[in-house]
């Protein structure tokens, strides 16, 4: 008998059909979740089904969970960290810059980047969008995270 499925069963109420020993799904239980669990760190398990605890591929799950992916190179706090703020899905200059470190520039018709220095850093929304310089990886990101219309943000 499983130890897993044993403690499991104690948890459930005296009337579930689940304390009888004889239970057929009690057996199926027992001879494979229960198996399965009783040879495995339970607790590391466990601990990898929470975002606030996962680590590693774990938490690159979480994240495909909610189509936050890991920039190359990120630890896991600031993944994680990442993954609870986009998800809170505020698209502004200044979560764009806390998040991403991309800063956004208010985008100035027939502005030649390689000619000046970018305009400004304005916060409010300019109706030409915003212009930014940032690798393509990030740039993926961002496009894949967020809907935004053609002109939004002119790359450079």
């Amino acid at each position: 008998m499983s130890d897993f499925i044993d403690a499991l069963v104690d948890m459930l109420p005296e009337h579930s059909a689940l304390k009888k020993k004889d239970n057929q799904l009690r057996r199926v239980l027992d001879y494979t979740v229960g198996a399965w669990f009783d040879e495995h760190d339970v607790q590391d398990f466990y601990e990898q089904l929470f975002l606030t605890s996962a680590t590693g591929k774990y938490l690159d799950l979480h994240g495909k969970d909610y189509a936050v992916y890991r920039k190359t190179d990120e630890s896991d706090e600031d993944y994680r960290e990442r993954i609870v703020q986009e998800k809170l899905e505020h698209l502004t200059p200044e979560y764009l810059k806390s998040i991403y470190g991309l800063t956004l520039y208010v985008f100035v018709d027939d502005f030649d980047a390689s000619e000046n220095t970018l305009t400004s850093d304005n916060i409010y929304i300019n109706h030409n969008g915003y212009m930014a310089e940032a690798p393509l990886d990030l740039q993926r990101i961002i496009k894949k995270k967020f809907v935004l219309k053609q002109g939004d943000i002119q790359w450079l």
